[in-house]
């Protein structure tokens, strides 16, 4: 049935009493049937109503050209018109302007499958975003991940719309590299711009800070992308150098990326975080008002803060870890000399004391072996962890029993580890180390007492 209606609208028979409304479009007649197109679009029952035109009067249009208005009333009769990548673009309009959705569903199927060009994306993007299509949006999305150097390496890109440069901006399914790319380009856009707009005679203007703040309000996912995924090389030749600074805990995550996927030793990510905050170092001390006096070494362990906690420096080649760890002062020589020592905690109703000491007897070993290891406490001026017993050596101890110190961790005369009061402490007892706490410690009765070692590291 619709294609006997359409074959009458192609004769374009005047005498036909099928026609009943009259289109004058470039100064040319198309006749048509008026409930067929009142039936689809509601702007098209109202233009045709009694109250806004007479009877027999011409219609006439004048924001499309006959051809494609043609095929508009092509579809409005069959449910399918004739287009191509000329028209296609002025159908859509129409359906927009004729409220047709039938229509711009069937122009978007069109425009999900042309074949895209990095000349026109920045128009293609436009349209899209104008007239809401998502399956077209969605075409975009793969063509511009598959052509993005070619996209931002265009000497268009830097003059292209706000509205591209977002679109390409939000796209979730970017690899790591091209997330990368993305930043760089957006920052570039936005120099651009801002040196556009710049008052060239503001003595204080600062480019950098200027297109920093900018970035964060236009583009706020691009300036919290996450850096600590991103490439050192990217990093160190670009975000630092623009002032996009990793945080201590950014640093940290970083390390530990390296420290999983690169290498199982220590140095390698350890000196990329430590260049990383360098370098950032180095930034700050060229923007400081008091340049001269900016403490470097400070601003790098600052950085480094929460590397530092968890690096394992005991792991590290020993020439590595003086000649560099220790040489850019990041720890003393002499916390060097020790980030194998074992320390060993000892928690007693919620109050914990520490000693650190040189542990030639594999006492941590020990330890750590009965994890979660706890006892029933009675004494509350000694503690004999029965599980752990040691030979004692047979030279004599190097610590001695000193005035101002409250506990010590020491063998007794049969071997067993132990934790005493200075005034239980005698002449049999094998002394490993004084115990310190930062709250005044004391041993609690009737409460279990928990036991624990590790590298000291530092």
């Amino acid at each position: 049935m619709q294609q006997e209606r359409f074959k009458t609208f192609k004769l374009q028979d005047p005498a036909n009493e099928h026609f009943d409304v009259t289109f004058e479009i470039e100064g040319r007649k198309l006749y048509a049937n008026k409930f067929i197109l009142t039936s689809v679009s509601e702007t098209m029952a109202s233009m045709l109503s009694d109250r806004w035109i007479k009877k027999d009067e011409v219609v006439t249009i004048e924001a499309y050209s006959y051809d494609n208005f043609y095929q508009f009333i092509h579809f409005l009769y069959t449910g399918g018109c004739d287009l191509t990548n000329e028209n296609v673009f002025k159908l859509v309009d129409m359906a927009e302007f004729y409220d047709v959705p039938f229509l711009k569903e069937f122009c978007e199927k069109f425009l999900s499958f042309i074949i895209y060009n990095v000349e026109t994306i920045e128009e293609m993007v436009e349209f899209a975003e104008k007239y809401s299509l998502d399956r077209m949006k969605g075409a975009l999305e793969v063509f511009i991940r598959c052509n993005l150097d070619q996209i931002v390496s265009n000497e268009r890109f830097s003059s292209s719309g706000k509205p591209v440069v977002e679109f390409m901006s939000s796209i979730n399914l970017y690899i790591q590299k091209q997330k990368e790319s993305v930043f760089e380009a957006v920052y570039k856009w936005t120099e651009y711009q801002v040196l556009k707009q710049k008052n060239a005679e503001d003595g204080n203007f600062n480019l950098l800070e200027a297109v920093r703040d900018e970035v964060s309000v236009a583009f706020p996912h691009i300036y919290d992308m996450d850096k600590s995924a991103m490439n050192y090389g990217f990093l160190m030749d670009f975000m630092v150098k623009k002032g996009f600074y990793l945080s201590p805990n950014e640093l940290k995550i970083l390390y530990e990326r390296y420290r999983k996927n690169d290498v199982p030793i220590e140095d390698r990510p350890f000196k990329i975080v430590y260049e990383l905050a360098e370098e950032q170092a180095l930034q700050r001390q060229k923007l400081a008002s008091d340049g001269e006096n900016f403490n470097l070494i400070d601003s790098i362990k600052a950085d480094l803060s929460e590397v530092i906690k968890i690096a394992k420096f005991y792991e590290m080649d020993k020439s590595f870890l003086m000649n560099f760890v220790v040489a850019k002062g990041i720890i003393t020589a002499e916390q060097a000399r020790h980030v194998d020592d074992t320390r060993v905690s000892i928690k007693n109703n919620g109050k914990v004391i520490v000693g650190v000491f040189t542990d030639s007897l594999n006492i941590r070993r020990a330890i750590e072996q009965k994890s979660n290891y706890s006892i029933q406490l009675r004494n509350t001026t000694l503690l004999r962890f029965l599980e752990f017993k040691f030979n004692v050596p047979k030279t004599a101890a190097k610590l001695e029993k000193m005035d101002g110190i409250d506990w010590y961790l020491c063998l007794e005369e049969d071997g067993i580890l132990t934790l005493k009061h200075h005034s239980k402490v005698d002449e049999y007892d094998y002394l490993l180390v004084e115990m310190k706490s930062e709250n005044e410690f004391s041993l609690t009765s009737n409460s279990k007492t928990y036991i624990s070692a590790c590298v000291n590291n530092i």
